[in-house]
C-alpha cells in the first residue's frame, strides 16, 4: 500500500481525490453526499442526558423532563 501511495505522490495524484472518485465509481457514480445535514439543536444534548439519567435510575418522569427541555412547537 505504501508503494502505491508513493507512486501517486510521484505522479502528482491527490490520494483523497482519487479515493473519492473510486468510491463514486463503485457506487454507480453517486459519490459521497455533498450536502450534510444541519447540526442538531443544543437542547438535543440535554434531552439525551435526561434519557441517560432516566435509564440509570437517577431521574424520574422522563416525559415531563423532555417536555420541559423541548422548545414549544416541536
Amino acid at each position: 500500500m505504501i508503494e502505491l501511495l508513493d507512486l501517486f505522490a510521484t505522479v502528482g495524484v491527490d490520494v483523497g481525490t482519487a479515493a473519492a472518485e473510486a468510491a463514486g465509481a463503485a457506487s454507480g457514480g453517486g459519490g459521497p453526499p455533498v450536502d450534510l445535514p444541519d447540526p442538531v439543536p443544543e437542547f438535543v444534548g440535554d434531552v439525551l442526558g435526561s434519557v441517560r439519567s432516566f435509564v440509570d435510575g437517577s431521574a424520574e418522569k422522563l416525559g415531563k423532563t423532555v417536555s420541559d427541555l423541548t422548545p414549544a412547537g416541536l
